[in-house]
Order: structure tokens, then C-alpha cells, then sequence
């Protein structure tokens, strides 16, 4: 019989974010869990969203 006490190895890695253990392939290629990467994208998609506004009232403290 074979012994229960068998060592292996699997790959891993820690998240970028939050440090959390990645096991499976993709989180270990992208850096992030799937929450995490949820995240990142959302804020990129808010700094985006927020460099692409112009407000009028822009430069104006200056000339009141």
C-alpha cells in the first residue's frame, strides 16, 4: 500500500492586489484573482472614464 503521506508540488503565486494564494492558470499568467481582476478593471475603466471628461470650469479659479 502507498503511503498517505506523499509530497507534490503545484504552481502558485500571490496576488497583486490583496496577496491572496492563485492557484489556477489564468490567475497565475493575469497576477490577480478573479475578484481582484474584476476590480482593477473597473477602476482602469473609471480613470479612463474620468480623463476623458472636460469640465467648463476648468482653469476658471484663476479669472474670478
Amino acid at each position: 500500500m502507498e503511503e498517505m503521506n506523499e509530497v507534490f508540488q503545484i504552481p502558485a503565486r500571490r496576488c497583486k492586489r490583496c496577496g491572496g494564494l492563485l492557484t489556477s492558470d489564468q490567475a497565475i499568467r493575469d497576477g490577480y484573482g478573479h475578484t481582484c481582476r474584476m476590480k482593477e478593471r473597473r477602476e482602469a475603466a473609471e480613470r479612463e472614464e474620468e480623463r476623458n471628461q472636460y469640465s467648463l470650469f476648468n482653469g476658471m479659479e484663476d479669472g474670478l
